[in-house]
């Protein structure tokens, strides 16, 4: 086995072990569970199983592209820019959420002040 493959194996499993982590803390939700499990399974795969890496060549040369870096690149740039946009959504949303919030409390606050009007001094 080639060194890079079993960093690749090692790191793998790691944030395979973080992930898993970070579901029974209940900070992902199943659905993202899924996909970076699928994703660190693959990674632990091309480290530890060359026939995996055999297929992965003929799925490249089905798709059209020379080599398999190719595949993973495009694939993973498409994956980064799906992912950017799922948390500029959830970003955007958040921000909403707090502007609502902010407003429901600084009317209660008035509303509050209307009934009981402080002295100035």
């Amino acid at each position: 086995m080639e060194p890079y493959a079993i960093a690749a194996a090692i790191f793998g499993a790691t944030m395979l072990v973080f992930t898993t982590l970070e579901l029974r803390r209940r900070r992902i939700s199943l659905i993202q569970y899924i996909f970076w499990m699928v994703l660190w399974l693959a990674q632990i795969l091309i480290g530890t199983v060359p026939q995996f890496y055999s297929a992965l060549l003929l799925a490249t040369g089905a798709l059209g592209m020379s080599t398999p870096i190719h595949f993973v690149t495009t694939f993973s740039v498409l994956i980064l820019f799906t992912l950017v946009y799922l948390l500029g959504k959830r970003i955007a949303d958040l921000d909403e959420k707090i502007s609502l919030i902010v407003q429901h409390v600084a009317l209660r606050d008035a509303k509050a002040e209307a009934k009981n009007p402080k002295k100035e001094k």
